[in-house]
């Protein structure tokens, strides 16, 4: 019998554990369909943008309702950035907004800029910069 492919049981960790890598928390309620899908677009953007070198903790709150409170946890999929430091915001959604989930979590290897007011990623090259 095939287990289900899902986000983990309660805690759930993507490797490496290195000292310099990404770390982010998605907090969940069950394998909901949006669950499964913020899991899925956050780590196809780490792997592209933060080189490999992240771990999602993903933590479902059913099982763990005193985390929400703890964390001011409101609505799910939450995913915040650890160490959450002023200014870091929490993203809620199904993080299908590659440009603002970069801009949120300041990954190493994302564009060069992010216009907050438009919304929109501008991208510098070569030639643009000339």
């Amino acid at each position: 019998m095939k287990k289900k492919a899902g986000i983990g049981k309660d805690r759930k960790s993507s490797e490496p554990q290195e000292k310099e890598c990404v770390d982010l928390r998605l907090y969940v309620a069950n394998e909901t369909p949006r669950c499964l899908t913020a899991y899925e677009n956050i780590k196809k953007i780490c792997e592209k943008y933060a080189g490999g070198k992240y771990r999602i903790t993903v933590i479902d709150l059913l099982k763990n309702p005193e985390i929400a409170r703890e964390e001011d946890i409101t609505a799910i999929p939450t995913l915040i950035r650890v160490p959450r430091t002023e200014g870091r915001r929490k993203i809620i959604g199904v993080l299908s907004d590659t440009a603002r989930v970069l801009a949120e979590l300041d990954l190493p290897g994302k564009p060069s800029y992010y216009n907050h007011t438009t919304g929109k990623l501008l991208i510098m090259t070569a030639n643009s910069m000339r």
